[in-house]
Parts: C-alpha cells; sequence; structure tokens
C-alpha cells in the first residue's frame, strides 16, 4: 500500500516532480558531459601519443632507453615470443625500428626520424589511414612515404628523389636514394616535420643490420593494468631485456593527464556543491509544500515510520527517473561531439600544437561515466532526504493543518 500511495503522490503534483526531475537531470547532464569532455581529451592524448606511435608498453635491450644507438637494439627470435603471447593481456607483439639520419633534396635537408613497419604483415592502420597522397612504400623498391610538413619543407613532390645520409649499425656508413611515393600526417605537428616510413627490411638493409629491431611494442587488452603486464612480462624476458610503460617513456604525458584528472575532480566538486545547494532548494520546496498532506496523514493514523518510508520511496523514484533522463541527454551530445570534435582556433589551437596534440577536443562514449555521475546525483539526492525525515520527525499535526 505504501509503494502504492508513493506512486501516486509522485504523480498527483505534476509540477513539483517535474522542477525536481529537471533538476537531477540538469545535475546528471553537467558532470557527465563536463567529465566526457574531459575523458575524451585524456583518450586523445593517449591514442595520438601513446597507442598508435610508443605503445603502452614496450620490450627494450637493457640499454636502449639510455643510450638510444642502433648497438643497443636485439633479434626478435632472441625473446620468447610464444611465452609472451600465452599472458591473456597481451593481443599482439610489433616489430619496431627507427633509426636518426639527413633527409635532402636539392638545397633543403633536415633531421629525419625514420620508422618502419614489418612488410610481413597487413602495413598499420595509424599508417595506412593517414596517407594524405601518393601510396605506401613497395618493398624493396627503394621507396619513402615523408611527414606533410617534412615533405614541404624538403619541397619534395610524389616522385622526387630524396637523399638520406646517417650513419648504420656499428659504425658503418648509412647512405641511400628513395623514391618519395606519398605523404602522411600523424596528426602530431611536431611529428610531422621530421618522420619518415618505410619497411622495416629496407631501412635494415639502410643500416645494414638485417634483422635487428630496437623494440618489441606490447598491445595489451586493459590499459589500466599496463603495471601488472608488466611485471608479468618482465618475468618471462630476464634481466637481458627492459619493459617500459607508457608513462615511464612519456612522463610528462603521464603528468599532464594526471594534471587534467585532478582539475576534473576539483570542477566536479565545485559542481556538485551548487548542485546539491540547487537539489536541496526543490527538496525543501516541496516538503514545505507537503506540511498539511503529511499532518492530515499522520492525524487519521499513519505512523511517522511509514511517513517516511513513503516519502523516501517518492524520492527514489523522482531520483531515478531523473538520472535517467539525465543519461538520455548527455548520450547524444557525447555521440555527436565523439564523431565531430571541437575544433579550436586561435591561441589555443597553437598551444595543443606546441605540445604535440591535434587542436580538437572529442568526447568520450565511454557508459560508464555518465552511469557513474547519475549514480553520484542519485545518493547526492538519497542524503538530503535526511531534510524530509526530520520534518516528519518534528511534526505536529495539529499545527501543520493550520492554514
Amino acid at each position: 500500500m505504501i509503494l502504492k500511495l508513493a506512486w501516486k503522490n509522485v504523480w498527483r503534483n505534476r509540477r513539483r516532480t517535474f522542477i525536481t526531475i529537471s533538476a537531477i537531470a540538469f545535475a546528471v547532464l553537467f558532470a557527465a558531459g563536463m567529465r566526457s569532455m574531459r575523458a575524451g581529451l585524456e583518450e586523445r592524448m593517449l591514442e595520438s601519443i601513446v597507442k598508435d606511435n610508443i605503445g603502452y608498453i614496450q620490450i627494450q635491450g637493457k640499454d636502449f632507453w639510455d643510450d638510444q644507438i642502433l648497438e643497443n637494439g636485439f633479434y626478435p627470435e632472441d625473446v620468447p615470443v610464444e611465452k609472451l603471447l600465452e599472458l591473456k593481456e597481451i593481443l599482439g607483439l610489433e616489430k619496431k625500428l627507427e633509426s636518426g639520419t639527413l633527409s635532402s633534396t636539392g638545397m633543403s635537408s633536415r633531421g629525419t626520424f625514420i620508422l618502419s613497419y614489418d612488410q610481413s604483415e597487413a602495413a598499420p592502420e595509424k599508417i595506412v589511414n593517414n596517407i594524405t597522397a601518393g601510396n605506401l612504400p613497395e618493398t624493396g623498391k627503394q621507396e619513402i612515404v615523408l611527414g606533410e610538413e617534412l615533405a614541404s619543407y624538403l619541397e619534395a613532390e610524389i616522385g622526387d628523389t630524396v637523399v638520406f645520409l646517417g650513419q648504420g649499425f656499428q659504425g658503418a656508413t648509412a647512405a641511400g636514394l628513395y623514391l618519395l611515393s606519398g605523404t602522411i600526417d600523424m596528426h602530431i605537428p611536431e611529428l610531422n616535420k621530421m618522420v619518415a616510413y618505410m619497411p622495416m627490411s629496407d631501412l635494415q638493409e639502410y643500416i645494414s643490420a638485417p634483422n635487428l629491431i630496437t623494440s618489441l611494442m606490447v598491445e595489451v587488452k586493459n590499459p589500466d593494468d599496463v603495471d601488472k603486464t608488466k611485471k608479468e612480462i618482465q618475468k618471462i624476458v630476464g634481466d637481458d631485456y627492459r619493459v617500459m610503460t607508457w608513462s615511464e617513456m612519456n612522463p610528462e604525458l603521464k603528468q599532464l593527464i594526471d594534471s587534467s584528472s585532478a582539475e576534473g575532480i576539483i570542477m566536479n566538486i565545485i559542481l556538485y556543491m551548487i548542485l546539491t545547494f540547487v537539489m536541496f532548494g526543490t527538496i525543501l520546496m516541496a516538503t514545505q509544500e507537503r506540511k498539511y498532506e503529511l499532518g492530515v496523514l499522520m492525524a487519521i493514523g499513519m505512523k511517522r515510520r511509514k511517513s517516511m518510508v513513503m516519502v523516501a520511496i517518492e524520492n527514489v523514484i523522482i531520483s531515478i527517473i531523473g538520472a535517467l533522463v539525465g543519461i538520455m541527454m548527455v548520450a547524444p551530445i557525447a555521440y555527436y561531439f565523439h564523431y565531430n570534435p571541437i575544433v579550436l582556433q586561435g591561441e589555443s589551437a597553437e598551444l595543443y600544437e606546441n605540445f604535440g596534440f591535434d587542436p580538437v577536443i572529442p568526447f568520450s562514449i565511454n557508459p560508464e561515466i555518465a552511469i557513474d555521475h547519475a549514480t553520484v546525483i542519485v545518493v547526492i539526492s538519497m542524503v538530503l532526504m535526511l531534510y524530509p525525515f526530520l520534518v516528519i520527525r518534528r511534526l505536529k499535526p495539529v499545527d501543520a493543518m493550520k492554514l
């Protein structure tokens, strides 16, 4: 009977109910929307810098990180790859070979960072999807892909010859003429100024080191468990290799993301404080309006405890409806700005580019964000029920029914 009465009370005064539902829904909308924006920005940072470049975990020669020369590389056949792939958290391994050199065309030259991909497998999507002109280089044909800004600086066009000169493995001279087969946009302005791509076998030939690699990039199932996965990998590969997580390889990015998260927490606390007062105002108004009604119910025999239970059930119903409405409001907004991110302009865009990020702010579509914030708002709403409980406990039916 109490449940049925509570349900009827929810819709008996629709104006009051809609005001309370609106307050809760907009609280969820603002809290989840802000967090979705920050989470999307953090995900974009990790995707552009970590996932597509250094990886969440790398296996390197034990001295390579401190002295990044080819002599500190290693041969993949010396690593127990099969044992590594047996780990549940590892989805795959990707060979990496990189080397610095000087690229030149005519009177223009610039230091260039040559990256490679394993030609025995399909070319990574991060390369294929980012080709802006021309095609991928063909293995064995002395072809190269340059970053857009690097190609522009060298004034090189598709089909032009690019001269490479550097130092190879164990002091050998590395030199070669390569045909520009395409240009690539890595979505990191600084990287576009210096990057070049070629098949791994061609780069190994260029540096005179067949089969040599500088690292193995580990594709993990859950990026949040990289520290645990790192320990398991280290046990398998032993002390002859060094296993590093992305936060160790790029501590500046880790610090930037931690700062962003801390700022987001502070902003959410402030927002929750504001929303708490707004929600308390609606509960205060609703409670004062219902004093007469509660006084009548108590006068005809309803006990205070049952009155509290009835009001609590009403608040639970309204809170859940408000939270669901808030989730339905924020979901399409998050989805729209996830696929159509906010594009920054002017000084803000320059600031992002200086840090090596695309000047865009996408929203995250992780459903846990909206659910978590909706849960917090519902809990706050439940805590605010202490006020109507206190009013009911002190309520005197005779005084409450006075007009």
